[in-house]
């Protein structure tokens, strides 16, 4: 059920299993007994709103509130912006809830763009969708697509590194959870990429070695087989899926 403040004052049964409650810091500001009320109760996650121009301080202010009067409901993070074109709502989606989420504030979110009407959505619902699942992994909130940790490329990088990520994401881009480090040199490589599941390294003039982590699998593997190999090696170990698409 989607409840208010309002609701609960009037003690509208709860359901049983899971109940939102929609917030805002103005809510909290005013009614902190009804949130102190709630404290104890483990089916009970809060919608947090803002229509703030500066929302994530605001939002901030009210998770700090929380934490003071140790309170640990989860609260789901509801950001909406109006006439933003879908350029906008992801650098302002991106700035004012990925901030939330790198410092473990919020247990999920809710990005809107101009409508609440998913046919006259600018961005799209697919897109905010997308959206969404693209800012829990980059806060490393949740992990639900393949990760490509890439180093800038120097001097020292032994192949080109934007045409070899993107024939690497074209295979692997449909994978879930997994981390592939493409590093230019066996120089910094291997170590910028230490939390890789897997690693694609430049180890001379046409050659890459692969890592399963921090493990060498192969070396010297002509460039023009290692994508394949890579591929091979990730379906040896079973974390393979074909593309739905």
């Amino acid at each position: 059920p989607w409840l208010t403040i309002e609701n609960l004052k009037r003690k509208t049964e709860l359901h049983p299993e899971l109940n939102f409650v929609k917030t805002s810091w103005q809510v909290m500001d005013e009614e902190k007994w009804t949130l102190l009320k709630l404290k104890e109760k483990n089916h009970v996650a809060l919608l947090l709103e803002t229509n703030n121009a500066h929302g994530m301080a605001e939002m901030r202010r009210f998770f700090m509130e929380l934490i003071n009067r140790d309170i640990g409901i989860p609260v789901v993070i509801s950001v909406r912006y109006p006439g933003a074109s879908p350029e906008e709502v992801l650098l302002y989606a991106s700035t004012d809830v990925g901030g939330l989420l790198v410092d473990g504030l919020g247990e999920g979110i809710m990005i809107g763009g101009g409508s609440a009407t998913p046919g006259k959505d600018p961005a799209g619902y697919s897109s905010l969708n997308d959206l969404s699942f693209g800012i829990l992994q980059a806060a490393g909130a949740r992990i639900t697509r393949t990760e490509y940790i890439s180093c800038p490329s120097c001097g020292r990088t032994l192949f080109d590194l934007q045409e070899t990520t993107a024939r690497i994401r074209e295979k692997t881009s449909h994978l879930k959870g997994l981390k592939i480090g493409i590093m230019g040199c066996i120089v910094n490589g291997p170590g910028e990429m230490a939390d890789a599941d897997y690693g694609y390294v430049g180890s001379g003039t046409g050659k890459i070695t692969l890592y399963r982590g921090k493990e060498v699998v192969q070396r010297g593997v002509p460039e023009n087989e290692a994508v394949d190999r890579l591929v091979e090696i990730i379906k040896e170990d079973g974390r393979w899926e074909e593309s739905r698409s």
